[in-house]
């Protein structure tokens, strides 16, 4: 259980590093994020609701899944700001 609430802060974490660097368009990013935040948010339950002992398969793809998700958009933020501040010393 832990360890789908780190997975879920660090969706959360991710997601908000792409708000805050997509600057005035905010809302156009929240509009973006929201629906994949909340694919990524019933995934995670699944994985919660799963008691089983043997290995699924399935399950552990989708936490992979959530990783990638999670670090593509942490790529993207460290890619807006990078965009962003190369423009300011412009």
């Amino acid at each position: 259980m832990l360890e789908i609430l780190l997975y879920w802060f660090l969706l959360l974490a991710a997601a908000g590093c792409v708000v805050a660097a997509s600057g005035r368009k905010r809302i156009a990013s929240l509009i973006i994020l929201s629906p994949i935040v909340l694919f990524c948010t019933l995934l995670l339950l699944q994985t919660l609701s799963y008691r089983g002992q043997d290995a699924n398969i399935g399950l552990g793809l989708m936490v992979m899944l959530i990783w990638v998700i999670t670090a593509v958009l942490f790529i993207l933020a460290a890619v807006m700001w990078w965009f962003k501040r190369r423009n300011k010393s412009s």
